[in-house]
């Protein structure tokens, strides 16, 4: 495997772009990698949020909750660090180059982000699998409504007020109840999957159909450690699809890889597949 300098295209660069163009169906296979380009802190990566927030405390439904007990103001902190940049994040050109794509080619997103950015960008066949802040469901899943940015602002002001000062657990619940409470019929809470989670359906269902059909996956920004979805390119290439990764530092499981930040690399690519952005989809 070799890597293609974004700043000179080299073979594997070239062979990426005859590769897309080439291709009916179009897997987007996008993790943490892409949304830390529009400023969203990563969990995994050496500074990131597990290092101030152990996942055992704050990565298990029962955790969250003996620390809505017990440590209110823990819980309001780690809350406000994890929305407070999702709120404030704009898709970057990286999601606006794969929204692109929907003008060319068969084009689905496979996420393992929750941040709803590639939506915002205007990607319409989006598979949420690690699910969404903006999509609340029921204690056993069933979807309630969708909650907007707004919504999610006020959120992250109030965790701020909740940090500190008296009654902070009262404040922390208030903060909290466009995303968690108790309803007349039921509990709701947002469409998260956390450790020890099942993938969120159907949308997990789809993702796997997504790369038993596409003709060419394209791995950005994640590195593909986690499971089960990260089980969807090796899927691909089983079944002798192909795969190219972009990503500035992991070549992960690809055939090809792009290295480079998703928002320099991707949009040199579908500019060199496709040319003119207006171009009608392919059919």
């Amino acid at each position: 495997m070799n890597s293609a300098d974004p700043g000179e295209p080299g073979p594997d660069f070239e062979r990426a772009v005859q590769w897309l163009r080439q291709s009916r169906r179009v897997a987007v296979f996008s993790g943490a990698g892409i949304s830390a380009e529009s400023g969203i802190p990563t969990f995994r990566d050496t500074d990131g949020l597990w290092e101030r927030f152990p996942p055992a405390e704050y990565a298990y439904w029962p955790g969250l909750l003996r620390k809505m007990l017990f440590r209110p103001g823990r819980l309001a902190e780690f809350l406000h660090a994890v929305l407070e940049p999702i709120a404030v994040a704009r898709p970057n050109a990286a999601h606006h180059a794969i929204a692109r794509l929907e003008k060319h080619t068969d084009t689905t997103v496979i996420t393992q982000n929750v941040d709803g950015l590639h939506q915002e960008a205007g990607s319409l066949r989006v598979r949420e699998v690690h699910g969404s802040f903006y999509k609340i469901v029921s204690l056993r899943g069933r979807f309630l409504r969708r909650i907007g940015k707004e919504d999610l602002t006020r959120v992250v002001e109030r965790l701020g007020r909740a940090r500190r000062g008296l009654f902070k657990r009262f404040r922390l619940l208030r903060a909290v109840r466009p995303l968690v409470g108790v309803g007349l019929v039921s509990v709701r809470r947002p469409s998260l999957v956390l450790f020890g989670d099942a993938l969120a359906e159907p949308d997990w269902t789809w993702a796997q159909q997504d790369a038993e059909s596409c003709d060419l996956m394209l791995v950005v920004g994640t590195s593909g450690v986690v499971w089960p979805a990260g089980l969807l390119p090796p899927r691909v290439l089983g079944r002798g699809g192909r795969v190219v990764t972009i990503d500035p530092h992991d070549q992960g499981a690809g055939q090809l890889w792009l290295c480079g930040p998703a928002g320099e690399v991707l949009p040199r690519l579908v500019d060199a597949a496709f040319g003119d952005s207006t171009a009608e989809r392919r059919t």
